[in-house]
């Protein structure tokens, strides 16, 4: 298993994906009307995973996924930061 600790709505949590996936990405989006980061896994033999409504990938992690998180200078993700009061 290939686990990532992501941060959601509700706090930091661990995602988990199988041996099987063969490259994980990170894109931006919106669930709901809510910007948030999306992580996709590719598998060879069936369909993708899906893990939606994530707002940062502990950088620790980072190395894991085939790009990289977008980040603000701070090294805050991009959606943490829209997300923050000012």
């Amino acid at each position: 298993m290939t686990e990532l600790r992501v941060r959601k709505p509700d706090g930091w949590t661990t995602v988990s994906f199988p041996d099987a996936v063969a490259t994980i990405l990170v894109a931006g989006g919106k669930v709901d009307g809510q910007l948030c980061l999306t992580l996709t896994a590719e598998r060879e033999d069936g369909p993708r995973l899906v893990e939606p409504g994530i707002l940062d990938v502990d950088e620790n992690d980072e190395h894991l996924l085939e790009n990289t998180v977008p980040r603000i200078e701070d090294g805050t993700s991009v959606v943490l930061d829209r997300l923050l009061p000012s």
